[in-house]
């Protein structure tokens, strides 16, 4: 009657046994497989939104979501019908000043020929002089009211600030915006990442330069050259979206893996990733 409560009891250590063992050697497996340290963490990119420096009614945006545009192209802009008249009346007004001053340049030459042969006296030569000095600073003044019309105009255009993808479009033609409210979102093919945490005791097997294979549930069979370029230089506590709530008090290094070999761009921003960084084999 006591053999099967032994055979119970034997079967019950050893399952106990095999679980401590998997417990400790899988996670050790996973992360050195393919004699790699193995890390999850999410695609991320360089971004900019994209807003106007100046208010008023959105006239056109050239491009769609998805997008592909080029450092310096013109993406949207605003209504400039009003801001285009006052610049042609200060355009206009500078060629009044300008004509103007080269009226009253005249006279002081002429007055001074005078003043200098007897013909007029003093007071006529300040005259003319005064009227050059007026003429001269109203077309200085007329000059600089273009130029901040012009910056004005300069700011009711948005250019591409990079090579990049569109990724959002916030705003549509017609509505009415503030400086500053993103109407854009562009981003940098070139400049993305995932940001993974390493625990403590192996960060020392780290280093900025080192190889790493990418790989996305997305496109599991394939597999994306990746290269460490940031080491954070603290310890943190593993951030609350990573792993467990066990692993989460963990000290851990936040370390930034670049995406060097993705031309089909399909590593894109928010995708869950595992990286495996190349090791020396044991």
């Amino acid at each position: 009657m006591k053999k099967p409560r032994i055979r119970i009891r034997i079967l019950i250590v050893g399952l106990v046994v095999a679980t401590g063992l998997a417990v400790y050697f899988v996670p050790r497996l996973l992360n050195n497989r393919d004699n790699g340290m193995l890390a999850s963490g999410t695609v991320e990119a360089t971004e900019a939104q994209l807003g106007f420096q100046a208010s008023g009614r959105i006239e056109s945006i050239g491009v769609q979501e998805g997008d592909k545009v080029k450092q310096g192209q013109v993406l949207a802009q605003l209504d400039t019908r009003e801001t285009g008249a006052r610049l042609a009346q200060a355009r206009a007004q500078i060629a009044a000043t300008e004509l103007r001053l080269h009226d009253a340049q005249r006279d002081l030459g002429r007055s001074r020929e005078l003043l200098a042969g007897g013909a007029i006296g003093q007071e006529a030569y300040d005259k003319a002089q005064l009227a050059y000095r007026v003429a001269q600073s109203d077309n200085t003044q007329a000059r600089a009211s273009a130029q901040a019309i012009e910056a004005v105009l300069a700011n009711m255009i948005i250019h591409a600030s990079f090579d990049g993808v569109v990724t959002v479009r916030h705003r549509e033609p017609g509505e009415i915006v503030a400086p500053g409210v993103p109407v854009l979102t562009v981003m940098n093919p070139d400049d993305r990442w995932v940001r993974i945490y390493i625990p403590e005791y192996r960060i020392g097997a780290v280093h900025r330069g080192q190889k790493a294979a990418i790989q996305t549930d997305t496109y599991r069979d394939k597999r994306y050259g990746g290269e460490v370029i940031y080491i954070a230089s603290e310890a943190e506590f593993t951030p609350k979206n990573v792993q467990t709530a066990e692993e989460r008090v963990k000290l851990v290094y936040a370390v930034k893996v670049r995406v060097t070999d993705d031309p089909g761009f399909e590593l894109k921003p928010g995708m869950p990733a595992d990286v495996t960084l190349e090791t020396a084999a044991p």
